[in-house]
């Protein structure tokens, strides 16, 4: 962090910023979804190998498709991902104008009474679907198409949870900055945040020495 800041988290960039709880629930959707990412490079290759049999050799398999759109299916964790990293599409005409404070009771309020109740409704009506498709045997109506559909469409209730720890990961990281915005930069934890669960809620900034 830039030395030009204010020496009180009301002024410091999240991104700047650690919360021990938030950065464990980060972590989760990080491992996740940087590893499932590579699925993109699988789909790649995959679809380069179809169209070089369709269109090269008169060829190609409808299961081959049918996978393409499986794999097409983990693009879901990159919201999650998005949400961790604030790499979303939002609109800044406004929100950049704002305060830090301001800016954070918005992202608050947005995951409390949008994402969140948004990601509940859609989780509980995924998991009906994917136990309808798990009892019924689903599959492919092609001949060579994949069985077991239900595996695919679980990825939808995964990729909802994944978001839902994204978007708690973020509401506790924006509300103890609202409630520690007046609070001194420290450098180092005192007795108090050392011998009690605060600590685990205490932000601290990630590199002291830049302040």
């Amino acid at each position: 962090m830039s030395g030009n800041h204010s020496n009180h988290f009301a002024e410091c960039d999240n991104k700047d910023v650690r919360v021990p709880v938030s950065s464990f629930l980060t972590s989760i959707v990080t491992t996740i979804t940087t590893k499932t990412a590579w699925f993109n490079v699988v789909v790649m290759l995959i679809i380069l190998i179809q169209v070089t049999l369709r269109y090269g050799f008169n060829s190609g398999e409808a299961w081959v498709d049918e996978l393409i759109w499986h794999f097409y299916a983990f693009f879901m964790f990159g919201l999650s991902y998005a949400i961790t990293s604030d790499s979303h599409i939002r609109v800044d005409i406004m929100h950049m104008r704002l305060s830090k404070r301001k800016q954070r009771i918005i992202e608050v309020l947005g995951i409390l009474f949008l994402i969140m109740p948004f990601t509940i409704i859609i989780f509980d009506h995924s998991i009906g679907w994917v136990h309808h498709s798990f009892m019924a045997n689903e599959f492919s109506e092609n001949t060579t198409g994949l069985p077991y559909r239900w595996i695919v469409k679980s990825l939808l209730p995964a990729s909802l949870i994944l978001i839902f720890i994204a978007s708690l990961s973020e509401l506790i990281k924006n509300v103890v900055l609202l409630i520690y915005s007046n609070t001194s930069i420290d450098k180092t934890l005192d007795s108090k945040k050392n011998n009690s669960l605060l600590r685990f809620f205490y932000p601290v900034i990630k590199n002291p020495k830049e302040t």
